[in-house]
C-alpha cells in the first residue's frame, strides 16, 4: 500500500469533487495482467495495492478498494469516477475488474470510464531519450507464440495526448521482424520478446516507470475522459480479450 501526494494531471472536477487539486474521487481498477492493481486517487493524492497473482482478483479486489479508499478517507460510496482497464487481457481477470467496476457504477451512481491497456502501456513507458518523439509499438503476449499489437502514436487532440492504431493477433516473430527500424517498443511482452528483440539492434525497447502502478495510470486517463465529456455506460460496456474463446475458436468460422 502507497498513499503519496503529488501533482496530478488526470483529474478534472465538477460538482461534488472534493480531492485536494479539485479532481473526482476515483477509484481505479486493473486485472488484466496476472499482476494486477487498483487505487483511489483524489487530487493530488493517491493509494495503491497490488494484486500479486491472478487468483487475488476475485478473492481480494473488493477488499482492496475498500482499503485503498479509506486510505484517503472516504468510502467506495463516496467515489465519483470508478475507471477499469476494459483490456486486452486475459478472460478471467478481465471478468473480475469489468464486473466489479460496473456493480460500483451501478450501485453508487459514480461515472464509469474504461481504459485501453494499451493506454496504459503508453503511460507508463519510459522511451529512449533518442526516440523520444517515436511512435509506440506495444504488445502483449497472447501465448501459443503470438503477440497481440497496436501502435500507439502522439495526439495532442486526444484528451490524454496519444491515439491507439488497430490491435492485431501476430506471430511474435513476425511482429518483431517487421517493426520498422527506429522503432520504439512497450508493454508486457516486452520481456518474453528478448531474444527476438536482440535481432534487431535499429529497434529500441522503452523501460517502465515504476513509481505507479498501472491502476494509477488509468485513473488519469480516466480522468482526462471524463473532463473531455466522455464516459461509459455500464450497461454495453464489455472487456477486450487478447483472442477468442476456446469455445468460440472451435465453432465454424471461429
Amino acid at each position: 500500500m502507497l498513499v503519496q501526494s503529488e501533482p496530478t494531471d488526470g483529474g478534472a472536477g465538477g460538482q461534488g469533487s472534493r480531492g485536494r487539486g479539485g479532481g473526482p474521487r476515483t477509484l481505479a481498477i486493473d486485472t488484466s495482467l496476472p499482476a494486477g492493481s487498483v487505487a483511489a486517487v483524489a487530487g493530488d493524492r493517491r493509494a495503491e495495492r497490488a494484486l500479486a497473482a491472478a487468483a487475488d482478483h476475485a478473492r481480494l479486489v473488493s477488499a482492496h478498494l475498500a482499503a485503498v479508499a479509506a486510505d484517503l478517507g472516504w468510502r467506495v460510496a463516496d467515489a465519483e469516477l470508478v475507471a477499469v482497464v476494459r483490456g486486452p487481457g486475459s478472460f478471467t481477470g478481465l471478468r473480475v475488474g469489468v464486473t466489479t467496476a460496473k456493480a460500483i457504477a451501478w450501485t453508487t451512481g459514480c461515472r464509469l470510464v474504461a481504459v485501453s491497456a494499451f493506454e496504459v502501456a503508453a503511460a507508463l513507458a519510459i522511451r529512449p531519450a533518442e526516440a523520444d518523439a517515436a511512435p509506440l509499438e506495444i504488445a502483449f503476449d497472447a501465448g501459443r507464440g503470438e503477440v497481440y499489437a497496436a501502435t500507439v502514436v502522439a495526439a495532442p487532440e486526444s484528451p490524454v495526448g496519444w491515439l491507439v492504431g488497430p490491435a492485431a493477433l501476430r506471430a511474435a516473430a513476425e511482429w518483431v521482424a517487421t517493426l520498422p527500424d527506429g522503432a520504439v517498443v512497450a508493454g508486457p511482452a516486452v520481456v518474453g520478446l528478448g531474444p527476438l528483440l536482440a535481432g534487431r539492434p535499429g529497434v529500441g525497447v522503452a523501460g517502465v516507470d515504476a513509481g505507479s502502478l498501472p491502476a494509477v495510470a488509468a485513473a488519469r486517463i480516466a480522468g482526462l475522459r471524463l473532463a473531455a465529456g466522455t464516459a461509459d455506460d455500464p450497461a454495453t460496456l464489455v472487456p477486450e480479450y487478447l483472442r477468442p474463446s476456446y469455445a468460440d475458436e472451435r465453432r465454424p468460422g471461429g
